[in-house]
């Protein structure tokens, strides 16, 4: 069931979003109920809820949208629909890019109809207010109806710099020069719809209000930049890389057949500094390394060892030679940490099952039932091994349909992590330490859509009261807006669907295209926009030259556009040479190292888009204005202080007329100096550079 409690309640008696609680009947012997939806990748794990009586119930607060949500109970992994909610939505898998892939309950929120019922600004939340370099940003969120908006701080106007369209809201966007402030802001917006005009202060809405009063330094932000804004990151799959010694390769590697098989390839962690050259000559400032501990599996997301190097990779001291080269290059390195579940073979899940009550690890997970004792005894002697092919037979022959505990989905070879137990966050926050104090740069947390939200902020105040400069990367596989205050950026696959879905599949206008753009935009301040990892690919999705059947005109248009749309560029390894693979493991095929396989033209794409980045701080930290001129041509605006970059994008199958956007741009410019500019062409674009 679903039940609209009302509006959130801040300072002054305004109204926020809008507060949605969720519940339902709980089964018989279930033990945990999970919310999941668009909103948590439709993942369990990250929302719980609260068992009263014979329902569970949890709150959550939801601007305008569209949303589809169910329930998983323990470790099933069937989404239940809402019983109570007749409305059923089908919604993207946003991460295979089909259409129709998840079907939930439906959840629309739409925003009140009188606009002077629906603005919202909260100065404590940096969404809404927060510094960026030279700037203090302020947003004000309204219906659609409201046609301007009027910031008037310490006794200025300033109008809005950017307006964001969501198709539910309009956000303003106004744009402050720190030196304008002083010590204080004090403010009200002048809001504007046709045929009237009020007010919106600390009290709400009125014709006379009271304004907000803010000290400076009490609001969030940067007023330098730091590394991970706007940065180029290249994704090594290590095992894939480049094997630069033999003498630890593992025993069984399999042999460079297309596809890829499952397996060990025997890559390596020297075989990363030996190609630092490569990475440097591309222009990346950062390497985010799949994990690198000891484990089970090539892969390594099944941890058995936290604290080590997987002796199939090298060692500690090989580790510590990467970070120091990498550093004396001005590379960081950034390492894949699973926090959600660890591998079977962890010695803390080992004493966990062997012992069950009595060991000191049984609360570390979530066991659903006893595991039975002949089995443990014979799984116990397979773990000491970790001999995976052993233990799968094994539980085929006891019977098990599936883990007696709480997995990732139901893979027996990792347990899913207790975050309600409070021991759990003090060993990981240990491990953090550790790693930063070996050098690392921070960290990118798998399935971070399915470890509980306490937990999650508690875990990222702790790694940036430790290392303030560390970055914390969280994997979000969908609608990435739930995540406030755990994590600095995350992987921006819903930009990638959004991207995909309108230039590849078709599934989304370009109006669309443009709503969702600016929602991002929107729901984030513009330096947390500037550190979001923004991919085309990864080891869990097909190349891209796949994804876009080979078509190098349509993927120079995206790398162009991701390149210069906020946040930083990352590459997943080969991507650069053009790299082909389908579905995982073929997406995970080894680097090749003969300069007569790569795609130049593909290259040089990669190289001429970085260079811009580095050249431009309008690209890797400005503001952002998108908008469609014409027929299906995108305009992208960056700029800060006096450096522009502007860029034209031909969103269609066929040639656009694109003077009429440039006489948009330019006010100066008359219709004749653009006149004899030729049409772009089928998915061609013009990036404009001014300073």
């Amino acid at each position: 069931m679903i039940r609209l409690l009302g509006r959130r309640i801040i300072n002054g008696g305004r109204a926020r979003g809008f507060l949605v609680e969720f519940s339902r009947e709980w089964p018989e012997n279930a033990k945990r109920i999970y919310l999941v939806g668009n909103f948590t990748s439709w993942f369990p794990g990250f929302k719980r809820l609260a068992k009263k009586g014979g329902r569970g119930f949890t709150v959550l607060e939801l601007f305008p949208g569209l949303y589809g949500y169910g329930f998983v109970v323990d470790n099933d992994f069937t989404i239940l629909l809402d019983p109570e909610n007749p409305d059923t939505i089908l919604l993207p898998n946003v991460m295979t890019l089909e259409e129709k892939a998840f079907r939930g309950s439906r959840l629309e929120l739409k925003p009140p109809t009188d606009p002077r019922e629906y603005v919202v600004h909260d100065e404590n939340d940096e969404a809404f207010l927060h510094r960026h370099l030279d700037y203090y940003v302020l947003r004000l969120r309204t219906n659609t109806k409201v046609s301007k908006s009027v910031l008037i701080a310490n006794n200025e106007e300033y109008g809005a710099s950017v307006v964001y369209e969501t198709g539910f809201e309009k956000i303003f966007e106004h744009h402050i020069p720190a030196e304008k402030v002083g010590r204080a802001l004090t403010y009200y917006f002048m809001v504007e719809v046709p045929g009237e005009a009020f007010s919106y202060g600390f009290n709400g809405v009125g014709e006379r209000v009271q304004p907000f009063q803010v000290y400076a330094g009490d609001v969030k932000g940067f007023e330098k930049p730091s590394w991970y804004m706007g940065t180029v990151y290249y994704h090594v799959f290590v095992d894939s890389f480049y094997n630069a010694d033999r003498s630890n390769d593992p025993p069984g590697t399999v042999p460079d057949t297309v596809p890829r098989r499952h397996g060990y390839l025997g890559g390596d962690l020297k075989g990363v500094v030996v190609k630092l050259d490569h990475i440097v000559s591309l222009g990346a400032e950062a390497i985010y390394l799949t994990p690198i501990f000891p484990a089970g599996t090539y892969h390594r997301y099944d941890v058995r060892n936290y604290l080590g190097v997987d002796p199939y990779l090298g060692s500690t001291r090989d580790f510590e030679e990467l970070v120091r080269k990498a550093g004396e290059r001005g590379v960081k390195i950034v390492l894949d940490i699973t926090l959600h579940h660890m591998g079977v073979c962890h010695e803390f899940f080992r004493d966990a099952l062997i012992k069950r009550e009595d060991s000191k690890y049984w609360d570390w997970f979530v066991f659903l039932e006893k595991p039975r004792e002949d089995f443990v005894n014979e799984a116990a002697k397979l773990l000491e091994e970790c001999d995976y092919q052993g233990l799968r037979t094994l539980v085929s022959k006891a019977g098990y349909r599936r883990p007696f505990y709480e997995a990732f989905y139901t893979v027996w070879a990792m347990p899913r992590i207790n975050h309600e137990n409070p021991e759990t966050l003090k060993y990981f926050i240990h491990v953090a330490e550790t790693w930063v104090g070996r050098g690392v740069g921070g960290f990118r947390i798998d399935v971070a859509h399915g470890v509980m939200d306490t937990w999650l902020q508690a875990f990222y105040r702790a790694v940036k009261k430790n290392s303030e400069d560390a970055v914390i990367i969280g994997e979000v596989c969908d609608y990435p807006f739930l995540y406030k205050g755990c994590m600095d950026s995350y992987m921006n696959y819903w930009l990638r669907y959004i991207l995909l879905g309108t230039l590849v599949k078709g599934f989304l206008s370009p109006r669309e295209m443009v709503w969702k753009i600016g929602e991002i935009l929107a729901s984030h301040p513009v330096y947390q926009a500037t550190m979001l990892y923004n991919l085309l690919g990864s080891h869990d999705t097909p190349r891209i030259i796949e994804v876009v059947n080979k078509d190098k005109t349509l993927l120079k248009l995206l790398i162009n556009l991701l390149n210069l749309l906020p946040g930083s560029l990352a590459i997943y390894y080969g991507d650069e040479i053009g790299l082909e693979g389908g579905h995982d493991p073929d997406n995970r095929r080894p680097m090749r190292w003969n300069q007569g396989e790569w795609d130049a033209e593909v290259l040089n794409t990669y190289l001429e888009a970085i260079a811009l980045r580095r050249k431009h701080p309008a690209v890797r930290y400005g503001f952002t204005r998108t908008w469609l001129c014409g027929d299906g041509v995108l305009v992208v605006e960056r700029w800060l202080r006096e450096d522009r970059v502007i860029g034209l994008f031909n969103l269609n199958e066929r040639e656009a007329d694109v003077s009429g956007c440039f006489e948009k741009l330019f006010e100066e410019a008359s219709h004749r100096d653009y006149a004899g500019l030729k049409p772009l062409p089928r998915y061609g674009f013009i990036i404009i550079e001014s300073n």
